[in-house]
């Protein structure tokens, strides 16, 4: 049992707890907005990577409209071409219903989209991913129809992976910031206390007090002080985190794919206040321990 009487007059409400307290509030809303957008980004990239794994789409320009005959001819020579590709396992053109579809978070719905001179879509999925499959087919395409153009993927997907590596390196140096801030502070925090309450440390000691007991009241008070302000910056955040979804349920369909986040942010949004208090916990410990034993 750990027993919760204290020699020391250390209170929760003097104004070295109540700064911990707000301090660690701050950090650990800032470590959760920092889990959170990079468990966003890593949902984000698995949907895309998943959809556009292994496809291909061309397009074939038109003049005026869908039926212009030039545009048409090239289509089915398109097409016939990609359904005898060994590399293709299968290529259909897409609605137009479908394209105006798409364009409608950018041009409304009125009669815009249908007078503009959409080229013709063509959806491939390929049996084989590799590049040079890619190239292969990309090059009988533009040999059917040297006007075609082809839009691979994966140019895009991974300009966007690197982007998004960026932003999760940005999260990770946040955490490593904030774990080093939540640190600092409880040493200087106890350095303060210890300096405030030297004269009882000392008759502690004459009174037979080991350096451990009095470590683990200052270890004591720092965990619970970082347990109550990581728990509320967890309740700040709560609140946050709806008005995000909800600001994001306003966008409209098909400008953001409707991602899940996975059941590891839960659970570590949950043991972050847990995380803080440890390291509070062990940095006050600590650091009581190295003062004293420097005093003797």
């Amino acid at each position: 049992m750990i027993a919760l009487r204290s020699e020391l007059p250390l209170k929760k409400g003097d104004a070295s707890g109540r700064f911990v307290v707000w301090l660690v509030m701050v950090l650990v809303f800032m470590a959760s907005i920092a889990v959170t957008t990079n468990a966003y980004i890593g949902a984000l990239l698995g949907h895309w990577s998943q959809s556009v794994t292994g496809t291909l789409t061309i397009q074939i320009p038109v003049m005026l409209d869908a039926n212009d005959p030039a545009s048409t001819a090239a289509t089915e020579k398109v097409l016939d071409v990609l359904h005898r590709h060994p590399a293709v396992e299968n290529a259909a053109t897409v609605p137009r219903e479908k394209v105006t579809e798409l364009l409608k978070p950018w041009f409304g719905a009125g009669e815009t989209i249908a007078d503009l001179p959409l080229p013709v879509l063509i959806d491939v999925r390929m049996s084989a991913s590799e590049a040079s499959a890619i190239a292969a087919v990309s090059n009988a395409v533009q040999t059917a129809a040297p006007g075609a153009v082809i839009d691979d993927h994966r140019a895009w997907l991974n300009r966007v992976i690197g982007l998004a590596e960026g932003l999760g390196a940005i999260a990770l140096t946040t955490m490593a910031l904030v774990t080093g801030a939540l640190g600092l502070t409880i040493v200087f925090a106890t350095r303060a206390s210890l300096a405030a309450f030297a004269q009882v440390i000392d008759v502690l000691h004459v009174v037979g007090a080991k350096d451990g007991y009095i470590a683990g009241q200052f270890a004591r008070r720092a965990l619970l002080q970082s347990l109550l302000g990581g728990f509320a910056g967890l309740a700040i955040y709560a609140p946050t985190l709806g008005f995000i979804a909800w600001l994001a349920s306003r966008i409209e369909d098909g400008i953001l794919p409707d991602v899940r986040f996975p059941v590891s942010l839960w659970l570590t949004l949950a043991v972050l206040p847990l995380a803080a208090g440890a390291i509070a916990m062990i940095t006050a410990n600590v650091t009581v321990r190295r003062a004293l034993s420097a005093k003797v």
